[in-house]
């Protein structure tokens, strides 16, 4: 045979370019001849060498060889029983798990009368713990079908070999009754377990009366001894190794049992100071078609873990399609709804079982975190589950088992809010926040699937109604204006800033609804969505939008004095001079009614506002340098006077320009901080009291002297440049204001 080594490659390579040359030597082949009827084709000469190729045609000739794979156990019982299992305590849930599908065959096979006489026939089906801290054992029994000769070693001497998906297999048993179907759940014992015992016989009186002993250490090797005198069923034996001897204590075991296996449709007894004392005392109320309320309170305690409360809301879904989901939810009273202060990370209060058995205690695959408040469980038959039983496969199915489990939830909670609006209301109050959260994190991690779902759940208060009344977006949509295409909203701390706000004078003259919106969320939450239902979300306090104000029309009223072009130009221009780089434009409009002056930006006030506290600490933030617009009314009797002493009295319309800029930005709510303003404010304060005294700013003089001229001071020189002799006398300049308008003629 050719040795294919790497003399053998190298010789075989030689031997190819030798090959290559000698063919460019050979004569041209002279055309073939029938002898007999038969072609007859020229010999080509033997290129590769005589002996070299006589070996390669015997090497590809021979029949070739066929071998097993082989394993080494004592590997694959590590990587089985170390590998798989994140945690040492699931080996209680495997063991539990496959007791009970020990009962639950047993149960079938008598049901269905394919067993002719049974073992220990007064024996209750159950399942049995007990542990010993002196001799490091733990111990599970249960009194389901047992075993025999042939089954051990089919079933334990076989990794990955599944008896109870044989069984499904080969009977028309109830599939979500069985746990088991990989065949390798016995294994994580070597986990924890120096030496594993397993003592069984079998149900059957046909196959005979002999009880078995199975060891094993997990080494590779395991010994099958017949044992008399053992009862129905199976019996499980560990010895623990030093690092797992927490699992020899009765309340490690307990606790665990009843994370894992507080429903298991089986009893489960702990020995404990040797009686047996019931673990799985809750039903799984899941599966249950309905539950009086006395069940739901009790189960929603069980959840809790309190011995007080009583769920608001209660919720029993169950459906074969998409999947087959078994499901009941809670909601705790909004009055113990969580703080926002204490769940920055918070652990979601649905629990995730596959056909009872727990596979997650916070099922976060499934529930979304902005409904980690609810309580409940969730059980799927059709989940792809991870070999240990500790994930989901297919992350397709788990969004669909999620999709319609969130979606059940919001149309029940819309359901609720038309069937008790009052007692929706105070859901909302104290889950709101939520909610609103939800619809931000559904567009950020889900596509906003359930956008529509959410928004029909939020309630707003709206200036047309009283205090306290909250209204939904549909309702805010019937009670709109007739052909009113924008949904009109305002963000404000709290209801009485809002209504007396400059920007709300409009949308209250012409008694236009306007949603009230207080919390910092709501308006992430309308950015985000941008629109319900075909109508666009407007807030009053923006820039540039159109606010449909032919819709509804004002009574008109005809200002006394109102500026003209060519004056709202001039004064545009000293105003820019004024303010300089603090705002980009200078616009008169008439969206204002009693206020002199509004700010408005590309950002809303109160969304700047959260953005630079997002952004604090930073040197420069940028919010600084977002445009600012400064609104004006033509026709306000501050802005006309404004014209007036621009030119007659510069230091003060200076100043009274500063005030009106500042004052529109207390507004908005977009001043950093108010104590800026004290200079200014002192600075107004004392021409007030100056004024009053007689003195004219216009001519840096006292027109009417005090009675004790000695004692008056004279008032500082204004900082602004001196301003020119004003051309309108004060007819009584006792009583006369600057601040005041000054009638021209």
């Amino acid at each position: 045979r050719w040795q294919f080594c790497a003399a053998g490659r190298g010789a075989m390579l030689s031997t190819m370019r030798v090959a290559a040359r000698a063919a460019k030597r050979i004569p041209r082949v002279t055309p073939a001849l029938h002898t007999a009827g038969q072609l007859a084709v020229p010999a080509a000469p033997n290129v590769y060498g005589g002996a070299c190729s006589r070996r390669w045609c015997a090497a590809s000739g021979t029949k070739p060889e066929r071998h097993e794979f082989k394993a080494e156990t004592k590997k694959l019982l590590d990587i089985v029983a170390k590998s798989l299992y994140t945690d040492k305590e699931v080996f209680i849930r495997e063991l539990i798990s496959n007791a009970s599908d020990a009962c639950e065959k047993l149960r079938f096979l008598q049901g269905t009368h394919q067993l002719s006489a049974v073992h220990d026939e007064a024996l209750p089906l159950q399942i049995k713990l007990s542990c010993d801290e002196g001799s490091r054992q733990f111990v599970i029994e249960d009194t389901g079908v047992g075993m025999t000769h042939d089954e051990l070693v089919d079933h334990l001497g076989t990794i990955a070999k599944s008896g109870s998906l044989d069984f499904l297999q080969n009977a028309e048993s109830d599939a979500s009754k069985i746990i088991g179907q990989f065949g390798v759940g016995f294994y994580s014992t070597f986990v924890v377990a120096d030496k594993v015992e397993v003592f069984t016989k079998t149900c059957d009186v046909a196959k005979g009366d002999t009880g078995y002993l199975w060891s094993s250490d997990g080494s590779g090797s395991y010994e099958i001894t017949e044992v008399p005198n053992v009862p129905r069923g199976t019996k499980i034996v560990l010895t623990l190794k030093d690092d797992a001897v927490e699992f020899a204590k009765l309340a490690t075991v307990k606790k665990s049992a009843e994370k894992f296996s507080s429903f298991i449709d089986f009893p489960i007894v702990i020995l404990e100071s040797g009686e047996e004392k019931p673990v799985n005392k809750q039903d799984a109320l899941w599966m249950k078609s309905s539950a009086t309320e006395e069940e739901h309170t009790q189960f929603y305690r069980f959840l809790s873990n309190t011995s007080y409360g009583e769920p608001y809301y209660t919720l029993l879904y169950q459906t074969d399609a998409p999947l087959s989901i078994k499901s009941c939810f809670y909601i705790p009273d909004p009055d113990n709804a969580p703080s926002r202060m204490f769940t920055r990370d918070p652990e979601v209060g649905v629990a995730l079982h596959s056909r009872r058995v727990l596979v997650k205690k916070q099922a976060d695959g499934v529930i979304p975190k902005w409904l980690h408040w609810m309580k409940g469980v969730v059980d799927c038959e059709d989940m792809p589950m991870n070999i240990s039983r500790e994930s989901m496969q297919d992350s397709r199915l788990m969004e669909k088992l999620s999709m319609a489990v969130v979606r059940r939830i919001l149309r029940f909670l819309d359901q609720q809010s038309k069937k008790d609006p009052e007692k929706f209301q105070k859901f909302f109050k104290g889950y709101s926040y939520y909610l609103k959260a939800g619809v931000i994190e559904d567009k950020e991690m889900n596509y906003s699937r359930h956008k529509d779902d959410i928004l029909k759940l939020l309630r707003f208060e709206c200036s047309q109604k009283g205090k306290g009344e909250l209204i939904s977006l549909e309702e805010y949509l019937s009670s709109s204006k007739e052909g009113q295409k924008n949904v009109y909203y305002f963000t404000a701390p709290d209801r009485q800033t809002a209504m007396s706000s400059p920007y709300m004078e409009q949308f209250n003259q012409r008694e236009r609804n306007v949603l009230l919106m207080y919390e910092e969320i709501d308006e992430y939450v309308v950015t985000g969505i941008e629109g319900f239902k075909d109508r666009k979300f407007v807030s009053v306090d923006s820039s540039d939008k159109d606010f449909e104000l032919e819709l509804d029309p004002p009574e008109e009223v005809k200002p006394e004095k109102e500026l003209t072009e060519t004056e709202q130009k001039d004064l545009e221009k000293f105003i820019k001079g004024v303010l300089k780089e603090r705002i980009q434009e200078v616009k008169f409009s008439k969206r204002l009614v009693s206020s002199p002056a509004i700010v408005t930006s590309i950002v809303t006030p109160h969304m700047r506002k959260m953005m630079k506290n997002l952004m604090a600490g930073k040197e420069n933030d940028g919010m600084n340098n977002i445009p600012m617009t400064l609104e004006l009314s033509p026709s306000h009797h501050i802005v006309t006077t404004l014209n007036v002493i621009k030119g007659s009295n510069e230091a003060v319309a200076r100043i009274a320009v500063e005030q009106l800029y500042d004052t529109a930005c207390i507004a908005a709510g977009t001043l950093d901080d108010p104590r800026v303003l004290l200079s200014r404010l002192n600075k107004v304060l004392e021409m007030f009291i100056y004024q009053g005294a007689g003195y004219d700013y216009s001519r840096n003089e006292y027109i009417t002297r005090p009675a004790e001229t000695e004692t008056t001071p004279k008032p500082p020189q204004a900082e602004e440049p001196k301003a020119e002799e004003s051309k309108a006398e004060s007819k009584d300049s006792k009583s006369s204001s600057k601040f005041e308008e000054v009638k021209t003629s």
